[in-house]
């Protein structure tokens, strides 16, 4: 018995294990798990035992996402298809005729087509994301629209580890560890741009979005906000049940649905795209504001800003046509180096982070209302409160503020700044877009 073959019989007596069974029909490597039998012609058998593995981790986690009783999925299974060379596939016939070409990944009810990606994160990212569609189809009777289908499908198929350990619906930590994924990248180019799209230009997209990686990105940023947020999870689960209904009916309801809270939805929507970037962490970058907060009526107040989360509200919408003082004091700790860096409203020049230095108290104001009709959003004025500021509020808006920080460092921020709001005496000075 040679090396080769040994290690094989022992990664599959390792997966039979646990569970799995492995065999060899001619080119094509066939492994069953719970609930996934994969046909594949990767040339790794660990690989290929990893994306069974994986897949039956995640199919627990997406029946708890989708609120499904517990053990409804204990007997779903479907049929995958991991091909480096499509061409073998089709000639062994197992492409169906009816299913269109794909570049990258395709569900046809119980059956999953995925071609190999440049690196693993991605493949399993694919077939993770057409297993979706396919429990959606087994459990929904159908995927909703595409900006639903696309956004359920990405969220709960962007992951951190792999195997056993997997876990699904994870905003990735870094770029290394999603190598070819690019949600983020093309994220980041369209903010530099000033080219966000709009909320509800995402909820217009056609029904066929041609494996466009930028609109699955967009898909997906939806998908988060709508699914983190209390106020807004059940219906979007709810919409779920509705998803033999690609028209756009599906889209009004869910709208209606929302339709009191859709101007704060919408500005946090502005403000998510403002910030999200790989570490994003939504238990510091919630927003806390809402449609009914009173509108200020000009007396003092007084505010603290956390160090340590992002965009925070002191609880109010300011009136259209005023102008606003924002006065600051303190020190927080921005950064936990051999020595912590500390900062006052300023911030400190060694580092900077969009511009603007590193620790700076910063502010936003976000109408309350927009557009229904543009297709992007319109840059968010954001100043420096370096101690003090007055800008002019043209229209109704939420007045936030945060403490300049990559989203992904604001971990090892300790402290706050005292803040102090007024009505501006002084002549406003313009917002930096």
């Amino acid at each position: 018995m040679n090396g080769t073959r040994y290690r094989y019989l022992m990664l599959g007596l390792v997966f039979f294990c646990c569970g799995g069974h492995v065999s060899v029909a001619n080119e094509f490597q066939k492994i069953t798990g719970q609930h996934l039998s994969l046909t594949t012609d990767l040339p790794s058998q660990q690989q290929a035992m990893d994306l069974v593995q994986s897949f039956d981790a995640a199919v627990g986690q997406w029946e708890a996402f989708f609120a499904l009783p517990p053990e409804s999925l204990a007997t779903w299974r479907v049929q995958a298809y991991v091909m480096r060379d499509k061409g073998a596939f089709r000639d062994a016939g197992l492409i169906p005729s009816r299913v269109p070409d794909f570049s990258q990944g395709y569900a046809l009810g119980d059956s999953l087509f995925v071609i190999e990606q440049p690196s693993e994160y991605y493949t399993r990212h694919l077939l993770l994301h057409e297993g979706v569609h396919a429990l959606a189809i087994d459990q929904f009777g159908g995927t909703g629209p595409s900006w639903y289908m696309e956004g359920v499908a990405e969220l709960l198929s962007t992951h951190a580890s792999s195997g056993d350990s997997v876990m699904v619906n994870r905003l990735p930590a870094d770029r290394e560890s999603v190598p070819y994924w690019g949600r983020l990248k093309l994220i980041d180019a369209r903010r530099d741009e000033n080219q966000i799209p709009t909320l509800q230009s995402v909820m217009r997209y056609p029904a066929d979005l041609n494996a466009d990686a930028e609109a699955y990105g967009w898909c997906w940023a939806a998908a988060m906000l709508f699914s983190h947020y209390d106020e807004y999870r059940p219906a979007y689960l709810a919409a779920a049940r509705a998803g033999r209904d690609t028209s756009p009916q599906f889209t009004r309801q869910f709208q209606q649905r929302l339709s009191i809270e859709w101007p704060a939805l919408v500005a946090r929507w502005r403000l998510m795209c403002q910030q999200i970037d790989y570490g994003f962490d939504w238990n510091r970058e919630q927003v806390a504001i809402h449609h009914k907060d009173p509108l200020w009526d000009g007396s003092s107040l007084r505010t603290r800003v956390d160090a340590s989360r992002g965009w925070q509200s002191p609880g109010i919408r300011i009136p259209a046509s005023t102008s606003v003082q924002i006065a600051a004091r303190g020190e927080c700790v921005i950064a936990k180096r051999e020595k912590d860096w500390s900062s006052q409203p300023a911030g400190v020049t060694i580092e900077y982070v969009r511009g603007k230095p590193l620790g700076q108290l910063i502010a936003c104001l976000v109408p309350v209302t927009s557009s229904v009709n543009a297709s992007t959003c319109e840059p968010l004025g954001i100043v420096a409160v370096a101690p003090s500021v007055t800008i002019f509020c043209p229209t109704e808006s939420w007045l936030v503020l945060q403490v300049n920080d990559a989203p992904a460092d604001r971990g090892d921020n300790d402290g706050e700044y005292e803040v102090q709001v007024s009505r501006g005496r002084s002549r406003p000075i313009p917002a930096d877009r």
